[in-house]
């Protein structure tokens, strides 16, 4: 008899163990016996979405939450290559072969002095929310705020580390003067990091939804998405209608999209398989796990249930989950401060087995934040270091804790699994002396310690496109306060500055590479984050929804533009 797993109803469990693996069906990507020929204008979306953007600025923050928001009200200059595509080419001819990104709000753009000056050219005719049209006095002020370190943009580092002055010579040209060559500004203004909002929609210093003395007249700031935003709250839901001037003639067809906040994956899959929701982004990974089995080369396939009438899409994102010891020689009272600490802590995790147990088939065990099967960022000969207990033990003793150490393990057990990661984790480095206290947090409390270095350790995610905003965001130090030269996870090393800095400043893709692949090896020995594996993410629909092809974009919620509801 199948145990039923700890944090599981006994009544989530029986609804998880009925499906089993009876009435799977591999759909192919594009054909029609899923989907059906005839749009239908109308109707609302109902979705079961992990958590909302933490508040409605697209310019504050740019992580896998905010994007799922974003997807759907605000776009850039460029998009990234879309997942399927991106698969396409990395099966026929190598990751390498990926090009970044495609046009979205610019028709087309130029790179010239070897990479130092950027010319865009914008699409003619798209609409904000509110009204007025596209132009290049838009895209100035959209960067020159990100730019503007008031504002705590997460996109700064990637989109205008380097930016030094714009001109804008025409309505619907655009020009960026950077200080060097830098490679990585084209996919620093894709829409995930990087979105266009309309000048002076928000004033200098403020932070919409953050700052009292701001009180905008709308729910979130207009954009040029297929959908507006008209309702938002943050911990309920968030509700978006339809833009009647979209930039796309004829879409989108949807009357409006509802992003329904349910946190955990067990209520959310049993929500989308009792029809109370039409679509969930990430599904219970033990239910999904019975789905795939022995289906793992249809990893980015739609796979149709017919007896529930459901179709799922299992794909990789390129999400890193890592532990994040606080590194800062001065503030959090860290025991991590120690290089030899955090090396000791790396040789204690069996990365293998924690993404057995925490999801089974569908988490991909990681020792750097670009896997090297899906992205050119990844290198395949740079491998996890095997469990040591002893050789930890002996790190300890020369830091100067013969008798183990104490810990504060700060997590968030709304996201990831953290609070069983964290026990597995635990137990591992039990043996080596770590005496690990769990403390769960949610919401600002959790993400406020990074900034004031106040932790031992913590768990998030690493994500980006580049390693501009997996990187050199977070390991680069930052001269601006509250850093003082020091990188967000607290290490203030010169000799890593300047390997991000060569990394940034090279055009030349494989010279690129190599430079970033020293970052990466230091990176691990020093131990300044230790990545531990990348979730595959499943997501879930009612076979009701139609033309719904998500491995055309590159984040799902965008494919919310093409689709409609057959009732």
């Amino acid at each position: 008899m199948t145990k039923r797993p700890k944090g599981v109803t006994r009544r989530e469990f029986i609804e998880l163990a009925a499906v089993g693996t009876a009435g799977v069906t591999t759909v192919g990507l594009g054909t029609s016996s899923a989907f059906a020929a005839t749009p239908k204008r109308g109707g609302t979306l109902n979705c079961g979405m992990p958590f909302l953007i933490q508040n409605p600025d697209p310019h504050r923050r740019t992580g896998t939450w905010a994007r799922q928001f974003m997807a759907l009200s605000w776009e850039g200059l460029v998009t990234p290559t879309s997942v399927g595509e991106r698969m396409r080419i990395t099966r026929e001819k190598g990751p390498d072969a990926v090009p970044e990104v495609q046009p979205m709000l610019a028709d087309s753009w130029e790179i010239e002095k070897n990479g130092a000056r950027y010319v865009f050219h914008l699409k003619k005719g798209v609409k904000f929310h509110h009204g007025k049209e596209l132009d290049s006095g838009d895209v100035k002020w959209s960067w020159e705020r990100i730019k503007d370190p008031a504002h705590r943009s997460t996109a700064r580092a990637i989109l205008t580390q380097f930016l030094d002055t714009v001109e804008t010579p025409d309505k619907y040209t655009v020009v960026a003067n950077l200080s060097r060559p830098y490679a990585a500004f084209l996919i620093g203004n894709a829409w995930c990091n990087t979105c266009i909002l309309p000048k002076d929609s928000i004033p200098q210093g403020a932070i919409w939804g953050e700052t009292p003395t701001f009180k905008p007249d709308r729910v979130a700031p207009p954009g040029t998405g297929p959908f507006e935003v008209a309702e938002y709250q943050q911990k309920h839901q968030a509700v978006f209608k339809r833009h009647e001037n979209y930039r796309v003639p004829g879409l989108p067809y949807l009357d409006k999209v509802v992003y329904k906040i349910i946190s955990k994956p067990s209520p959310r899959t049993m929500a989308l398989r009792a029809a109370n929701i039409d679509y969930a982004n990430g599904l219970e990974s033990n239910w999904a796990g019975n789905i795939l089995k022995g289906k793992m080369d249809k990893i980015e396939q739609p796979i149709h249930l017919k007896e529930e009438k459901l179709i799922v899409w299992a794909h990789q994102y390129g999400g890193t989950h890592a532990l994040y010891p606080n590194s800062h020689d001065k503030l959090g009272n860290s025991p991590f401060r120690d290089v030899r600490v955090r090396q000791a802590l790396d040789l204690c995790i069996d990365r293998y087995k924690l993404c057995k147990v925490l999801y089974g088939d569908l988490m991909i065990p990681k020792y750097q934040g670009f896997h090297p099967a899906i992205s050119p960022w990844g290198f395949k000969d740079i491998k996890p270091k095997p469990p040591n207990i002893e050789k930890a033990k002996q790190l300890l003793k020369e830091a100067g804790y013969p008798n183990g150490v104490d810990v504060d393990f700060y997590v968030t057990p709304t996201w990831g699994k953290q609070d069983v990661m964290a026990q597995i984790v635990q137990q591992m480095a039990k043996p080596a002396g770590f005496r690990m206290k769990i403390i769960p947090q949610v919401g600002l409390q959790y993400w406020g310690h990074i900034r004031a270095r106040n932790y031992h350790i913590m768990v998030y995610g690493l994500m980006g496109e580049d390693p501009m905003n997996f990187y050199y965001y977070y390991l680069h130090g930052r001269p601006e306060k509250p850093w003082d030269g020091y990188g967000i996870l607290g290490a203030k090393d010169e000799i890593m500055n300047q390997l991000l800095d060569d990394m940034a400043g090279e055009i030349n893709p494989k010279k690129r590479k190599a430079k970033f692949k020293k970052v990466v090896l230091r990176s691990n020995e020093l131990g300044y984050f230790i990545p531990y594996g990348e979730p595959i993410t499943v997501n879930g629909w009612n076979e009701k929804l139609k033309n719904f092809k998500p491995w055309n974009y590159y984040f799902p919620e965008e494919g919310f533009r093409e689709v409609w509801i057959d009732t």
